[in-house]
């Protein structure tokens, strides 16, 4: 036990859970093993509704142990998303110091104290207590970041950016379907929307003419008022031309179910489309105004989705204390394997936030595209390429320099000076060439995590 006291008295877990939560308060005596050898173990716990009431009944329960909020240090995992949202803003409101753990840290601890077959919601909830025991008096260092108080659209900026991504998902699907159908009942369309026959041209032109036939039935100047309604102007010159393809159409005649579903697919696309036009106005409002989206955005290349995800997933940046702490939650750091003198093998850990690792990802595969303008990253790559690297493993190390670089501009709240990066590599600065703007990436076509990335590092 240390001779001066901590900051904090009393550790509080909480386990977080969809209708009830098990909540662990215990004083420090009880974690000296010497003293007490099971005394945490057996710490009583209590079982809360997740709703005003429960809440009430842990402040009661709190409040027994001290009226000072001062004295608690609360920990929690970071699960459920919305779940223990409501929990954490109680707490926060009335000046509690609330820490979120990570759920591998936890994992990992629990293996460590009761072996990989047990769990319970009270044995969680008494582990996270110790662990900011340990984590404050003994300085044994977890994945522990602050809680803050702020605002709910930006605490859940990490589940609007999932929810993105579903919806892109859904988009393609539904896409999909309406590609399926038309390939039989209307193959000529493809020839006259060359670019996609389910966008919303395509889909305004369904809606009123759901068949080859129906369409025959139509004039030229109607045809072309509603292409030119649709702001397909140069398709709305030619409408003769899709009069003439309907009219010699090789597409098999619909019975009224496949109308009925052709009709529900097309709504569904309306629905999901407008759902993600103003699910990408919130993140926009939410991303406008925070700190690091400056920052972010300087790289040389962005999306705005991309910056939505990295603020979600990167959260508070001063809880990393260097740049490979930040590399490996982010999913880009390499494991390497020795044995005696010899590396064996380096590649790609396991770990890491899923979607951090993808934005990194796509950002360095970006930059290598020739029609985006030259970067130290791409010379870097080029670099790597030169010494026999493969191209894979090359671009897993510029996301992993992308991560670093990254990291130490958060740290000092400044932008990315690619003057500063060239020179750096010992490169002539051409200083027209580091002022240009970064390249904007629509976020139009939301990206999915579980695309194929480099494994190799």
């Amino acid at each position: 036990m240390p001779s001066h006291p901590p900051n904090h008295q009393i550790f509080v877990g909480i386990d977080i859970g969809y209708r009830t939560h098990v909540a662990c308060a215990c004083p420090g005596a009880p974690f000296n093993t010497k003293r007490y050898p099971d005394g945490w173990k057996n710490a009583k716990t209590l079982r809360l509704t997740s709703d005003e009431a429960g809440f009430r009944k842990l402040k009661r329960y709190l409040e027994k142990l001290s009226r000072n909020h001062a004295d608690f240090l609360i920990l929690c995992e970071p699960t459920g998303g919305y779940y223990g949202l409501g929990l954490q803003m109680f707490l926060l409101e009335r000046g509690y110091t609330l820490l979120q753990v990570d759920n591998a840290a936890l994992a990992a601890y629990r293996e460590k104290v009761y072996g990989a077959d047990t769990k319970t919601d009270a044995m969680d909830a008494r582990l996270l207590a110790r662990m900011g025991f340990l984590n404050e008096w003994v300085g044994e260092e977890f994945s522990i970041q602050a809680v803050h108080l702020r605002d709910p659209d930006e605490a859940v900026l990490r589940l609007m950016v999932r929810d993105h991504i579903k919806l892109g998902k859904e988009i393609n699907r539904r896409q999909s379907q309406l590609h399926q159908m038309l390939s039989a009942t209307f193959p000529e369309l493809k020839s006259f929307f060359k670019s996609s026959v389910t966008g919303s041209a395509g889909r305004n032109l369904l809606k009123k003419y759901p068949t080859p036939n129906e369409l025959t039935k139509a004039s030229v100047s109607e045809i072309a008022r509603l292409l030119h309604e649709s702001k397909v102007y140069r398709h709305a010159r030619h409408a003769d031309e899709l009069l003439r393809l309907a009219q010699g159409s090789a597409g098999l005649p619909l019975v009224s179910h496949h109308l009925w579903r052709q009709e529900w697919i097309i709504h569904q696309l309306d629905i999901l489309e407008d759902a993600q036009t103003a699910l990408d106005t919130q993140i926009a409002q939410v991303v406008a105004t925070h700190p690091y989206t400056p920052v972010i955005e300087s790289l040389p290349v962005r999306s705005p989705i991309w910056t939505a995800t990295l603020i979600g997933v990167i959260g508070n940046i001063d809880r990393f204390h260097n740049y490979r702490q930040f590399r490996s939650y982010v999913g880009w750091f390499p494991r390497i394997k020795q044995s005696g003198t010899s590396v064996d093998t380096s590649r790609l850990a396991p770990d890491g936030v899923r979607l951090g690792r993808h934005v990194f990802g796509l950002m360095a595969m970006m930059l290598m595209v020739p029609t985006i303008r030259e970067t130290p990253f791409r010379i870097s790559y080029q670099r790597l390429l030169a010494r026999g690297m493969k191209p894979s493993t090359a671009i897993g190390n510029i996301a992993g320099k992308l991560a670093s670089v990254l990291y130490s501009c958060l740290k000092t709240r400044t932008p990315y000076d690619e003057m500063r990066h060239r020179k750096e590599l010992g490169l002539q600065t051409d200083e027209d060439a580091a002022r240009r703007p970064t390249t904007e990436i629509p976020s139009s076509t939301p990206e999915d995590p579980s695309a194929e990335l480099p494994h190799s590092f």
